[in-house]
């Protein structure tokens, strides 16, 4: 269990610090767009929408990747236990533990998830005031992640495996 649990939890760092640093690109990329507003948003060429796309589409990525696959698999190595939970326990969990902030925070970021994933032309306003939060958060949102990754690297290298 331990190894395969272990294998997991590598990969999906290893994913998601690939999201990150693609995310810290378009961070760089969109500076001079953000805070945007509905007209501004219109009138982006294609290569600025290009932008906004990569940055939502890592973002979802990696809220994805650490929700379906990371958390779980700290979660069942740090626990040693492999009984399926309600994804709400186990942040509940790291949240007792110190290991999250708050399980709103996840929460937050799964609404934005959400709100950008569905992108309606009537809904430019909702699109927009969901893209200055994010841009405005996405720091935060990078945190959980290295938070659950500075974890791992503290936890995983105190045990010996053969």
């Amino acid at each position: 269990m331990k190894t395969e649990t272990r294998k997991t939890i590598e990969s999906s760092v290893k994913e998601n610090r690939s999201h990150e640093q693609k995310i810290e690109r378009c961070i760089i990329l969109l500076t001079n767009f953000f805070p945007i507003n509905e007209k501004s948003f219109q009138s982006l060429s294609d290569e600025e929408i290009e932008h906004v796309d990569q940055f939502i589409y890592r973002f979802s990525k990696m809220q994805d990747s650490m929700g379906m696959r990371l958390i779980p698999a700290l979660f069942t190595w740090l626990e040693g236990d492999t009984t399926p939970r309600p994804f709400l326990d186990i942040l509940s969990r790291f949240e007792k533990l110190g290991i999250i902030r708050s399980v709103e925070d996840w929460q937050f970021f799964q609404n934005l998830r959400n709100n950008l994933t569905h992108d309606y032309p009537e809904s430019i306003a909702q699109t927009v005031e969901t893209l200055n939060l994010l841009y405005g958060e996405i720091k935060r949102f990078l945190s959980i992640f290295r938070q659950l990754e500075e974890i791992w690297n503290e936890r995983s290298s105190q045990i010996c495996y053969k």
